[in-house]
Parts: structure tokens; sequence; C-alpha cells
């Protein structure tokens, strides 16, 4: 087989890299310098040699460039939630539980309106519990208060009226259409109680 003389193609495009010529540059260049019809079967072959020797790493760069963009845009799909055709999606988001927080606790001896200490951050939570706890002898009502701000200034109510009695213990959680950013509670006592402690605790779950 002839030995392959070189033909001196255009510079940049060299084995190994593309550099910024683009593969349409490459092409353009390896027929500018495709040898003549009459040219000897020794210079045609010194040119197909070389032709080969440039477009093979090329091609190879250009196959493994677009198989990053394919796997890129798949990931992003998935990330979405969107299945690309032939492609199994599979999205992990597990639901954990934040350590519970105590809201309010107090040995409540008037009767009167009081309100949670803090609002309760459900910015980035996916759901809510809030658990009421009496030892307190005397019935007490729990309203669930919503807010976009994190104060009880202008709150609105969330749910229902929720009345829980001297010495039990019940559960409120916002429905799904009852999101707010802050969430709070609002305890009303009817009757001054005499004995026994108040306590609620909130626990997201994310």
């Amino acid at each position: 087989m002839a030995q392959n003389k070189g033909r001196g193609f255009a510079p940049g495009f060299v084995v190994g890299g593309i550099g910024a010529a683009t593969l349409t540059g490459i092409i353009a260049a390896l027929l500018a310098a495709k040898p003549a019809e009459a040219a000897p079967p020794d210079e045609k072959i010194d040119y197909i040699i070389e032709a080969l020797t440039t477009l093979i790493p090329v091609l190879a760069e250009v196959a493994g460039e677009q198989a990053q963009l394919v796997e890129a845009i798949q990931q992003w799909l998935a990330a979405q939630g969107v299945a690309p055709p032939g492609v199994e999606v599979t999205v992990s988001a597990p639901w954990v539980a934040k350590d519970p927080e105590t809201i309010f606790t107090q040995a409540i001896r008037t009767a009167e309106v009081f309100y949670s200490d803090k609002m309760v951050n459900w910015t980035r939570g996916k759901r809510l519990l809030i658990k009421v706890e009496s030892s307190l002898d005397q019935d007490c009502d729990i309203q669930v208060v919503g807010n976009i701000a994190d104060t009880r200034e202008l709150a609105v109510d969330v749910g229902d009226l929720l009345p829980c009695d001297a010495g039990g213990n019940i559960s409120a959680g916002p429905a799904w259409d009852d999101w707010h950013p802050y969430i709070g509670v609002r305890i009303i006592t009817a009757l001054a109680p005499t004995a026994g402690i108040l306590t609620i605790t909130a626990v997201i779950q994310e």
C-alpha cells in the first residue's frame, strides 16, 4: 500500500480535535483537497487515508457530544417527571417528618383567647400535624389559623373550630386546599381552668 505522503489539509483540521472548526468546515476542506480525476492511484489512496484519519476522530467526538447532550436532556426530563420514549423514569421523593416542635405550652388559669407562641413555617412542607394535649380541668376550643407572613396579625381561620375536652387530646391538620405558608393556633377557654397544662406540638412532613 502506498505510504501516506500528506496533502496539507487546511490549518486547524487535526486528528484528535476539531478546534474551532465545524464538521461542515472539515468536510469542505477535505473536498477542496480532493485530487484530480486524472491523479495517480497512489495519490488518491493517500487522500482517502488522510480523509479517514481526519474524519474518524472528529465523527467520534461529535457522536460523544451528542450522546452527552441526549443524556443531559433525558435527565432534565426525568427531573420534570416526564418520561422520554424508551426511558424509564423513577422519581424518589420520600416524605420525611421533621422533629416535633412545641409551639404552645402554658398552665392556663383564665377564661380568654390565647395564641400559639410561634407560627409554624410551612413554606416547604407537604403535610402538617397539630397535636393538642390537655391536662386542664376545663374544656377549650382549638382553631388553626394561617397567614402569608410569620405573624398572627391578620391570620385567618383554617378549617373548623375543634373542641378539646378537659384532660383530653386531639389532632388537627390543614387540608390540601387549606395550605398557608405559616400556621398557628388560637386557643379559647370559656371557663377558667384551675389545674393542668395545655401543650400544642407541630410536626411538618417534607
